[in-house]
């Protein structure tokens, strides 16, 4: 039995090809640019092609399941992405590729399912937190949250009786800014102005960063994007300035997750920012901000962050759920 699962991004989209008996095992793996194609169908015709399954036509007795992590409203039988203009269809994904086993599930469930499939060198301790074993098997709820082209945010809880992890999604990103000094209070004012209103996506995302860059630096550049940020942060002060803000809102943004859903299975960072500015994440901006909770900081310290450096993790998580829901049938 083989599977195909796809971790689609606003901004890049991920698929891997592999044996379900060894999902590990996988046989072909490749990243696209999600802009670059009107929509999901014509990139798996194309991954497809590239992989080597086909050579003329698609035989698809030689995939058993097509799943897919997807970011924005997710049912049963369809998805509507938030940052991207495609809608996908489950029956004509069956129908074009004759794959009878097509599984849907929001991109950060995905995620929250992939923690369970991580090794220690995938992740990175920020806070080691302090969790007697006893409070960890009555609540062993983790949160995956991560800012990339948006903000998302899921947890997963685990049934100690079977061993399954349940996932449940959710639109956390767009929460209200809470602004915890006077420099984020001018910031809310700021993107008040743009916005009707301020969320945390509005800054930790890609174009969060850049609008702190516009904030920061009291100029308006078009041409310029998250990456010309970090890489400009050590030289421009502006830059530098944007990067630190960015790190201490995130830093207080996870300090809230930690208050809302107390995980003492653990807050794992993904996303496609994070990683790229571990340095900045390992900082006191980072811990300070997230520790800042007031009479809760004793809570906060218990609760365990970790920043995963695997980008593949929700690839793993649609994966590994794929193929146990397509057990749990036959």
């Amino acid at each position: 039995m083989h599977v195909i699962a796809a971790d689609v991004g606003g901004t890049k989209t991920r698929l891997a090809f592999a044996d379900s008996e060894e999902p590990r095992n996988v046989l072909y793996e490749t990243r696209y640019l999600s802009s670059e194609f009107d929509g999901f169908e014509p990139m798996l015709h194309t991954f497809i092609k590239e992989s080597g399954l086909t050579d003329t036509s698609f035989d698809s007795s030689r995939v058993d399941i097509l799943t897919l992590a997807l970011p924005g409203l997710v049912s049963d039988s369809s998805a509507r992405l938030t940052n991207l203009p495609w809608t996908i269809e489950k029956q004509s994904l069956k129908n074009t590729f004759g794959i009878n086993n097509v599984y849907f599930m929001n991109d950060f469930q995905a995620s929250a399912f992939g923690t369970d499939q991580l090794l220690e060198e995938d992740r990175v301790i920020l806070n080691p937190g302090v969790v007697d074993s006893d409070v960890l098997k009555k609540n062993s709820t983790r949160v995956a949250v991560g800012a990339g082209t948006g903000l998302g945010v899921a947890w997963a809880e685990g049934a100690t009786e079977t061993g399954q992890l349940y996932t449940h999604d959710s639109e956390g990103g767009h929460i209200d800014f809470a602004p915890t000094d006077d420099t984020q209070i001018q910031l809310l004012q700021f993107l008040q102005k743009r916005f009707a209103h301020v969320s945390y996506e509005r800054i930790l995302s890609g174009d969060g960063l850049v609008s702190l860059y516009h904030f920061c630096s009291g100029k308006q550049e078009q041409d310029i994007d998250a990456e010309w940020v970090n890489r400009q942060s050590k030289n421009d002060e502006a830059a530098g300035r944007a990067l630190s803000l960015f790190v201490q809102v995130y830093g207080a943004y996870i300090g809230n997750i930690a208050l809302m859903f107390k995980p003492y299975g653990g807050i794992y960072i993904t996303g496609g920012i994070a990683a790229k500015i571990l340095n900045k994440m390992q900082s006191e901006n980072f811990i300070e901000a997230y520790l800042n909770k007031g009479r809760m900081r004793a809570l906060v310290e218990q609760i365990a962050v970790y920043l995963v450096t695997n980008e593949r993790v929700g690839v793993l998580g649609a994966m590994s759920e794929a193929i146990k829901l397509q057990q749990a049938t036959e």
